[in-house]
């Protein structure tokens, strides 16, 4: 099998407390049950340190560099090192542990890889950003409408040039595959999706079971943000006068303060940070993801359509995960209809029982991540990326790099 250079600008390990970082590291334990023998560059936040752990016994070899919050001075500047150190660690490790294929995860990490000599190359974009713009476009006033629509025109254009650089692209939901196939020339797109990050069976609830509506995402990014404020300004108070008792959680890494002031500790919850996530879809009756902007394929709502949790969506949530309004969830995209949806389930255990079975069977035969991989490997073999090993040199150096090689 093959030597895989993966490489990163986030670090991948299963409590890192982001779906993309989790993701990744999903994908290379499939790769490694499959035999490839891996290597990973990545970036790593100074609290990730112990997580090196987790990742390492996958790895034939581990290059981690600064991320630019570990570094001090100017955004900006930070930024700048902390990728053009990447760029040199990346460069370092196909010079010395010589790969059979490199994968490479985001678009900002393709940028970074441009211009070095590699081998095989199949690029992950997680977002298609001209997608997201052109949605933020349309929901912003005049005076930043025409920004934001010729910034999309730019990223409609820089988008698939950046993928045509590559000689495989992979999209992680067939929403994304379709807007990148007609785009990407002759360079093949498949699709390589994210996949559930845990089962539920095994856990116990993270609070007493009830009318518990959950949310789970990153809250120290705007998208996530957003459709909080617009789900408990404008959808909450219509369930609660409806179901006085249910309970909303906000759960997940960074809350700023606008979503902490919503903590009251009888109605809303936010709980910020949790290790394991799998004992919180075991207590929630209903999962919503009200986003006003998405792409990609939304780790939460896969997650809790494979956790047997009924799912409401707006429009935009369901783009990537491709599932079907009415059977496998609910789609509203107005607040009385979103609160319809989510009063619908609280108060209907026939409907919740329909739903849960209904978005685990489609999780389950959609997003097979082996299936997804014995595709990915037929279209290497057939473009003619090598997929056997070769004699394995001595063993690479494993860790951070040295002081004068991080751009400090």
């Amino acid at each position: 099998m093959a030597r895989i250079l993966v490489v990163y600008k986030e670090f991948p390990a299963p409590s890192v407390g982001h779906a993309g970082g989790q993701g990744v590291f999903r994908l290379m334990e499939a790769l490694h049950r499959r035999g490839h023998r891996l290597l990973l560059v990545a970036r790593m936040r100074r609290e990730e340190a112990p997580l090196l752990k987790e990742v390492s016994p996958l790895c034939e070899a581990v290059r981690t560099v600064p991320h630019h919050t570990a570094l001090g001075g100017p955004r900006p500047l930070t930024l700048l090192r902390s990728y053009l150190a990447l760029r040199r660690a990346a460069a370092c490790a196909l010079q010395e542990w010589q790969p059979d294929q490199v994968l490479v995860e985001f678009a900002q990490t393709a940028v970074v890889l441009l211009g070095l000599r590699r081998p095989f190359t199949t690029f992950r974009p997680h977002d298609v950003n001209w997608f997201l713009l052109e949605q933020q476009a349309a929901r912003v006033r005049h005076l930043h409408r025409g920004g934001l629509r010729a910034l999309a025109r730019v990223f409609h254009q820089l988008e698939p040039w950046l993928c045509r650089r590559y000689d495989l692209v992979a999209a992680i939901s067939e929403g994304d595959r379709r807007l990148l196939a007609p785009r990407c020339g002759d360079r093949p797109v498949v699709l390589l999706p994210l996949n559930p990050a845990f089962s539920v069976n095994e856990v116990e609830p993270a609070v007493p079971p009830g009318p518990n509506v959950l949310f789970v995402g990153a809250m120290y990014r705007s998208f996530n943000v957003e459709a909080v404020r617009w789900f408990v300004e404008r959808v909450w108070p219509k369930v609660l006068t409806r179901v006085p008792q249910a309970r909303f959680y906000v759960v997940g890494y960074g809350p700023p303060s606008e979503i902490r002031a919503f903590h009251d500790g009888e109605r809303v919850f936010v709980t910020g940070y949790v290790p394991d996530l799998a004992p919180w879809y075991r207590a929630a009756a209903v999962c919503v993801s009200p986003l006003l902007v998405a792409g990609g394929l939304l780790q939460k709502v896969l997650d809790a359509l494979a956790a047997g949790v009924p799912v409401v969506a707006t429009s935009v949530s369901n783009h990537g995960v491709g599932a079907t309004p009415g059977e496998h969830l609910l789609v509203a995209d107005e607040p009385d209809r979103f609160a319809e949806a989510v009063v619908r389930l609280l108060t209907d255990p026939a409907e919740r029982e329909r739903l849960r079975r209904a978005g685990s069977r489609f999780v389950a035969t959609r997003y097979d991540l082996e299936a997804a991989l014995d595709r990915w490997e037929a279209v290497v073999r057939e473009h003619g990326g090598p997929g056997i090993d070769r004699p394995t040199p001595s063993r690479p150096r494993t860790g951070p790099l040295p002081e004068e090689e991080r751009g400090r």
